[in-house]
C-alpha cells in the first residue's frame, strides 16, 4: 500500500510539472520475476493545457468505459516483452465490464509474471526464453494490441533457426499458434493479441539432415601385375549429411559385380574402404566404384623354356660298350675253345 501512495504522489508531481509522458513502463512487482503495471482512470493525465487557474481538466489514461485515451506502452520488469495499446483501444474484464476504475482508490492492474512451471511445449517445437503469464486473464481487447517479446539468437538451441519463432498462446489444453513477425535485426517476435492469457515464444526444431555421402580418391595399387598378384582398390567415404549413416560400397570389374562393403561413417567424417582383386587371365580390366573410374593390367607370364636335356655321361657309356665287348669276346673264346 506504502508503494501505492509513493507513486499516486509520483503521478501528482509530474502532472504539476507540465506533463506525463505518452506511455507508461512503471513496473511494482517486487522483484526481477514479477511486475505489475498499473492503469487507472483517475492518476493518469495527459498533459494540461490552458493558463492560469482555468485551464482544461486533464485526461484520463482509460476512460469509464475502458477506452484508451492515448497510445501506451507497458513493459515487463525485464523488459524483454512489452504490450502496446493504440489510442481508441477499449479494453475490458473477462466479465465484459469495462476496463476501467470504479468509485475507489484500488487499481486496477495489468500484470506481465513469469511463470514458474510453463506447460509444455508443443511436439518438435521448444519454449524459447520465458513464459509469461499477462493479466487480468481473459481480459479482451479491441481493436488488438500488440504484444512483442525479445529473443536473443545466441541463446537460441542450434536446432532451432529464428526465422522459425512465433510467439502462442495456451488455451488451457494447448498451444495455439499466432500470426507473428519476426524481426531479425531487431531479435524481436511480434504479434496482435486479443485476450490475456499464458503466451510464450516458440521455436521448431529442426530435424538434422539424414545421412548424405560421397566417394572419392579412386586408387588402384599396383597399376600392373602379374597372373594371380592382388591389386589393392581403395575408395574414401564421406558423410556430408546431418546424421551418422551406413553405405555400400560396390566394386565392379569389366562392368560386373565384383564384390561390395558396408562402411558407418559418422558426420562430417571420412572412412576409406578397400578391396583385394586377384585375377589369372592376362589384359586389361576395367574398374568403377560410383562413378570413378580407373583400370589395371594383368601381364601375361613368360613362356617356359623346354625342361633342359641331362648331360650325356660319356664314360659310363664307353664302359658299358666296353664291357659288352669284353663279355662278346669271352664268350666267343670260350665257345671256340670248346669246338677243339
Amino acid at each position: 500500500m506504502q508503494r501505492v501512495v509513493y507513486a499516486f504522489i509520483l503521478i501528482i508531481i509530474l502532472a504539476f510539472l507540465g506533463g506525463f509522458p505518452a506511455y507508461l513502463a512503471v513496473g511494482w512487482g517486487g522483484g526481477s520475476q514479477n511486475v505489475t503495471i498499473t492503469v487507472t482512470a483517475q492518476p493518469v493525465y495527459s498533459p494540461s493545457t490552458g493558463g492560469g487557474g482555468g485551464g482544461a481538466p486533464p485526461t484520463p489514461l482509460i476512460t469509464n468505459r475502458g477506452v484508451f485515451t492515448k497510445p501506451a506502452i507497458l513493459y515487463s520488469d525485464d523488459r524483454i516483452a512489452k504490450l502496446s495499446f493504440d489510442e481508441g483501444t477499449v479494453g475490458r474484464t473477462k466479465d465484459g465490464v469495462p476496463l476501467r476504475q470504479a468509485d475507489t482508490m484500488e487499481m486496477s492492474a495489468i500484470s506481465i509474471r513469469q511463470m514458474e512451471n510453463p506447460p509444455p511445449p508443443p511436439e518438435d517445437a521448444c519454449i524459447v526464453g520465458v513464459v509469461y503469464d499477462i493479466g487480468p486473464g481473459g481480459a479482451t481487447f479491441s481493436p488488438p494490441i500488440t504484444l512483442t517479446i525479445e529473443c536473443d539468437p545466441l541463446t537460441l538451441p542450434e536446432d532451432v533457426a529464428e526465422q522459425s519463432l512465433y510467439i502462442a498462446y495456451w488455451d488451457g489444453s494447448k498451444w495455439v499458434t499466432l500470426t507473428s513477425t519476426v524481426d531479425t535485426t531487431a531479435h524481436t517476435v511480434s504479434c496482435q493479441i486479443s485476450h490475456f492469457t499464458t503466451f510464450a515464444v516458440i521455436g521448431n526444431i529442426t530435424p538434422p539432415a539424414p545421412a548424405a555421402f560421397s566417394v572419392s580418391n579412386l586408387s588402384i595399387t599396383p597399376l600392373e601385375v602379374k597372373p594371380k598378384e592382388a591389386v589393392a582398390i581403395t575408395v574414401s567415404v564421406a558423410n556430408t549429411g546431418g546424421t551418422q549413416g551406413s553405405y555400400t560400397v560396390v566394386l565392379k570389374i569389366n562392368g560386373v559385380k565384383e564384390a561390395e562393403k558396408s562402411v558407418t561413417v559418422a558426420v562430417g567424417k571420412s572412412q576409406d574402404v578397400t578391396f583385394s582383386v586377384t585375377k589369372e587371365e592376362a589384359g586389361s580390366y576395367s574398374v568403377a566404384v560410383d562413378g570413378l573410374t580407373g583400370s589395371f593390367t594383368v601381364a601375361a607370364a613368360p613362356p617356359q623354356a623346354p625342361p633342359a636335356k641331362p648331360p650325356v655321361n660319356w664314360p659310363l657309356i664307353g664302359g658299358i660298350i666296353a664291357g659288352v665287348v669284353i663279355a662278346g669276346l669271352i664268350v666267343f673264346f670260350l665257345v671256340r675253345r670248346r669246338a677243339y
